[in-house]
Protein backbone atom coordinates (compact mmCIF):
# COMPACT_ATOMS: atom_id res chain seq x y z
CA UNK A 1 0.00 0.00 0.00
CA UNK A 2 1.48 3.51 -0.88
CA UNK A 3 0.21 6.28 1.00
CA UNK A 4 0.80 9.74 -0.27
CA UNK A 5 2.73 11.92 2.30
CA UNK A 6 2.93 15.07 0.38
CA UNK A 7 -1.20 15.68 0.27
CA UNK A 8 -1.55 18.97 1.23
CA UNK A 9 -3.82 19.59 4.75
CA UNK A 10 -7.10 20.49 3.95
CA UNK A 11 -8.18 24.07 5.12
CA UNK A 12 -11.65 25.02 7.15
CA UNK A 13 -12.26 21.97 8.99
CA UNK A 14 -14.41 22.48 11.92
CA UNK A 15 -15.47 20.44 15.00
CA UNK A 16 -18.05 22.86 15.26
CA UNK A 17 -20.62 20.97 17.52
CA UNK A 18 -18.55 18.22 18.62
CA UNK A 19 -19.86 18.24 22.08
CA UNK A 20 -23.41 17.03 20.73
CA UNK A 21 -22.17 14.03 18.59
CA UNK A 22 -23.49 11.15 20.62
CA UNK A 23 -21.52 8.22 22.33
CA UNK A 24 -21.96 4.71 22.08
CA UNK A 25 -19.43 3.41 24.37
CA UNK A 26 -18.06 -0.08 23.07
CA UNK A 27 -15.60 -0.59 26.63
CA UNK A 28 -12.19 -1.05 25.31
CA UNK A 29 -9.78 -0.62 27.62
CA UNK A 30 -7.28 1.73 28.25
CA UNK A 31 -3.87 -0.15 27.82
CA UNK A 32 -0.37 1.30 28.77
CA UNK A 33 1.14 2.60 25.89
CA UNK A 34 5.28 2.99 26.74
CA UNK A 35 6.00 -0.62 26.15
CA UNK A 36 3.01 -1.51 23.82
CA UNK A 37 5.52 -1.64 20.54
CA UNK A 38 8.59 0.25 21.38
CA UNK A 39 10.00 -0.36 17.95
CA UNK A 40 7.75 2.23 16.30
CA UNK A 41 6.35 4.04 19.71
CA UNK A 42 8.53 6.37 22.08
CA UNK A 43 6.45 8.02 25.43
CA UNK A 44 7.44 11.34 27.18
CA UNK A 45 5.03 12.06 29.63
CA UNK A 46 5.13 16.05 29.19
CA UNK A 47 2.62 16.91 32.07
CA UNK A 48 4.57 14.29 34.11
CA UNK A 49 8.10 16.03 33.36
CA UNK A 50 6.36 19.46 34.16
CA UNK A 51 5.28 18.01 37.27
CA UNK A 52 1.57 18.98 36.25
CA UNK A 53 -0.67 17.95 39.36
CA UNK A 54 -1.61 14.05 38.96
CA UNK A 55 0.10 13.66 35.77
CA UNK A 56 1.14 10.05 35.47
CA UNK A 57 4.59 8.87 34.07
CA UNK A 58 2.53 6.12 32.35
CA UNK A 59 0.49 7.28 29.32
CA UNK A 60 -2.77 5.46 28.83
CA UNK A 61 -4.79 4.88 25.55
CA UNK A 62 -7.34 2.72 24.15
CA UNK A 63 -6.49 -0.39 22.70
CA UNK A 64 -7.84 0.34 19.21
CA UNK A 65 -6.31 3.42 19.20
CA UNK A 66 -2.66 2.19 20.29
CA UNK A 67 -2.72 -0.86 17.18
CA UNK A 68 -3.87 1.63 14.89
CA UNK A 69 -0.82 3.75 15.91
CA UNK A 70 1.73 1.09 15.41
CA UNK A 71 0.10 0.16 11.33
CA UNK A 72 0.75 3.77 10.71
CA UNK A 73 3.98 4.17 12.32
CA UNK A 74 4.59 0.80 10.12
CA UNK A 75 4.68 3.56 6.91
CA UNK A 76 7.28 5.91 8.40
CA UNK A 77 10.67 6.60 7.08
CA UNK A 78 13.21 3.83 8.28
CA UNK A 79 14.53 4.22 12.09
CA UNK A 80 11.36 6.76 12.20
CA UNK A 81 8.82 6.60 15.25
CA UNK A 82 6.08 8.61 16.94
CA UNK A 83 6.84 10.04 20.05
CA UNK A 84 4.01 10.31 22.38
CA UNK A 85 3.66 13.00 24.25
CA UNK A 86 -0.08 12.59 26.20
CA UNK A 87 -3.45 10.21 25.86
CA UNK A 88 -5.70 9.58 28.51
CA UNK A 89 -5.73 13.10 31.18
CA UNK A 90 -7.41 12.59 33.95
CA UNK A 91 -9.46 15.21 35.24
CA UNK A 92 -7.02 16.36 37.48
CA UNK A 93 -4.55 17.14 35.00
CA UNK A 94 -7.23 18.32 32.48
CA UNK A 95 -8.24 21.27 35.55
CA UNK A 96 -4.87 22.03 36.26
CA UNK A 97 -4.09 23.13 32.39
CA UNK A 98 -7.12 24.78 32.17
CA UNK A 99 -7.14 27.35 35.27
CA UNK A 100 -3.12 27.18 33.91
CA UNK A 101 -4.07 28.48 30.61
CA UNK A 102 -7.15 30.56 32.02
CA UNK A 103 -4.95 32.42 33.91
CA UNK A 104 -2.24 33.31 31.90
CA UNK A 105 -4.77 34.45 29.37
CA UNK A 106 -6.01 36.46 32.16
CA UNK A 107 -2.91 38.19 33.16
CA UNK A 108 -2.58 39.04 29.22
CA UNK A 109 -6.09 40.37 28.94
CA UNK A 110 -6.92 42.21 32.72
CA UNK A 111 -10.19 43.47 31.60
CA UNK A 112 -11.36 40.64 29.70
CA UNK A 113 -15.25 38.84 30.06
CA UNK A 114 -15.43 35.79 32.12
CA UNK A 115 -17.44 34.26 29.18
CA UNK A 116 -15.27 35.68 26.49
CA UNK A 117 -12.54 34.00 28.77
CA UNK A 118 -13.86 30.96 29.05
CA UNK A 119 -14.29 31.05 24.78
CA UNK A 120 -10.54 31.63 24.61
CA UNK A 121 -8.92 29.51 26.95
CA UNK A 122 -11.10 26.60 25.73
CA UNK A 123 -9.57 27.27 22.05
CA UNK A 124 -7.01 24.41 23.08
CA UNK A 125 -7.74 23.47 26.99
CA UNK A 126 -11.28 21.74 26.79
CA UNK A 127 -13.38 22.46 29.97
CA UNK A 128 -12.64 19.81 32.64
CA UNK A 129 -15.62 17.49 32.81
CA UNK A 130 -16.00 14.19 35.05
CA UNK A 131 -19.16 13.49 32.92
CA UNK A 132 -18.97 9.74 30.76
CA UNK A 133 -21.44 10.98 28.62
CA UNK A 134 -19.95 14.49 28.11
CA UNK A 135 -16.13 14.13 28.13
CA UNK A 136 -13.25 16.66 27.40
CA UNK A 137 -11.30 14.52 24.72
CA UNK A 138 -8.38 13.11 26.29
CA UNK A 139 -10.29 12.13 28.92
CA UNK A 140 -11.84 9.17 26.47
CA UNK A 141 -7.98 7.83 25.95
CA UNK A 142 -9.02 8.59 22.20
CA UNK A 143 -6.69 11.85 21.93
CA UNK A 144 -3.43 11.86 21.72
CA UNK A 145 -0.78 14.60 21.27
CA UNK A 146 2.15 13.38 18.97
CA UNK A 147 4.90 14.09 16.74
CA UNK A 148 7.77 12.51 15.00
CA UNK A 149 11.32 11.61 15.64
CA UNK A 150 14.23 10.45 13.54
CA UNK A 151 16.20 7.66 13.38
CA UNK A 152 18.91 9.69 15.96
CA UNK A 153 15.57 10.42 18.17
CA UNK A 154 15.26 14.04 17.03
CA UNK A 155 12.11 15.35 16.95
CA UNK A 156 10.98 16.45 13.33
CA UNK A 157 10.56 20.75 13.24
CA UNK A 158 7.02 21.30 13.34
CA UNK A 159 7.32 25.14 13.58
CA UNK A 160 6.16 25.31 16.98
CA UNK A 161 6.86 23.72 20.35
CA UNK A 162 4.30 21.14 21.59
CA UNK A 163 1.62 23.33 23.48
CA UNK A 164 2.31 26.61 21.55
CA UNK A 165 -0.77 28.32 21.39
CA UNK A 166 -0.88 30.40 18.56
CA UNK A 167 -1.76 30.81 14.82
CA UNK A 168 1.13 28.73 14.06
CA UNK A 169 -0.06 26.31 15.95
CA UNK A 170 -2.68 25.37 13.18
CA UNK A 171 -2.41 22.64 11.26
CA UNK A 172 -2.69 24.17 7.81
CA UNK A 173 -0.70 27.12 8.66
CA UNK A 174 1.97 26.30 6.56
CA UNK A 175 -0.10 25.63 3.31
CA UNK A 176 -1.25 29.37 3.81
CA UNK A 177 1.97 30.38 4.71
CA UNK A 178 5.12 29.21 3.71
CA UNK A 179 7.67 31.73 2.08
CA UNK A 180 11.25 30.25 3.31
CA UNK A 181 13.18 26.76 3.20
CA UNK A 182 12.27 26.94 6.86
CA UNK A 183 8.47 26.78 6.21
CA UNK A 184 9.08 23.93 3.48
CA UNK A 185 10.41 21.72 5.95
CA UNK A 186 7.64 22.46 8.37
CA UNK A 187 5.04 22.23 5.61
CA UNK A 188 6.65 18.43 4.84
CA UNK A 189 6.71 17.08 8.30
CA UNK A 190 3.35 18.20 9.43
CA UNK A 191 2.01 16.77 6.23
CA UNK A 192 3.76 13.40 6.52
CA UNK A 193 1.87 13.37 10.42
CA UNK A 194 -0.83 14.47 9.33
CA UNK A 195 -1.15 12.33 5.97
CA UNK A 196 -0.16 8.54 7.87
CA UNK A 197 -2.66 9.34 10.90
CA UNK A 198 -5.30 10.14 9.21
CA UNK A 199 -5.11 7.42 6.49
CA UNK A 200 -5.21 4.88 9.45
CA UNK A 201 -8.46 6.72 10.42
CA UNK A 202 -7.56 9.42 12.87
CA UNK A 203 -8.31 12.94 12.57
CA UNK A 204 -6.51 15.94 13.66
CA UNK A 205 -7.63 18.59 15.85
CA UNK A 206 -7.35 21.91 13.39
CA UNK A 207 -6.06 24.14 15.77
CA UNK A 208 -2.91 22.15 17.04
CA UNK A 209 -1.21 20.16 14.77
CA UNK A 210 0.42 17.29 17.12
CA UNK A 211 -3.44 17.12 18.57
CA UNK A 212 -5.10 13.41 16.87
CA UNK A 213 -8.59 11.91 17.95
CA UNK A 214 -9.56 8.45 17.31
CA UNK A 215 -13.29 6.97 18.25
CA UNK A 216 -14.20 10.01 20.20
CA UNK A 217 -16.67 13.11 20.08
CA UNK A 218 -13.72 15.72 18.00
CA UNK A 219 -13.37 12.63 15.53
CA UNK A 220 -17.18 11.68 15.31
CA UNK A 221 -17.86 15.72 14.63
CA UNK A 222 -15.10 15.60 11.40
CA UNK A 223 -15.96 12.26 10.29
CA UNK A 224 -20.06 12.59 10.76
CA UNK A 225 -19.63 8.89 12.65
CA UNK A 226 -20.95 7.91 16.26
CA UNK A 227 -18.38 8.30 18.91
CA UNK A 228 -18.00 4.95 20.51
CA UNK A 229 -15.56 6.05 23.19
CA UNK A 230 -17.18 8.37 26.20
CA UNK A 231 -15.05 9.56 29.33
CA UNK A 232 -13.09 7.02 31.29
CA UNK A 233 -12.78 8.62 35.03
CA UNK A 234 -10.22 6.35 36.54
CA UNK A 235 -7.47 3.33 35.01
Amino acid sequence: MEIDVNNSIPQNLSIKGWKDMPIRENHEPLIPLNDFAPKYITVKSQYFEQKIAGALEICYCREGLAKKLVEAAKYLPEGYKFLVWDVWRPTTVQHALFEKHKEELRSKNPDIEEALLLKKTERYVSVPSTDSDKPSPHLTGGAIDITIIDSKGNELQMGTEFDYFGERAKTDYYELYCSSENDLKFQKNRRLLYNLLTHFGFTNYPEEWWHYDYGNQFWASLTKRKAFYGGVLNI
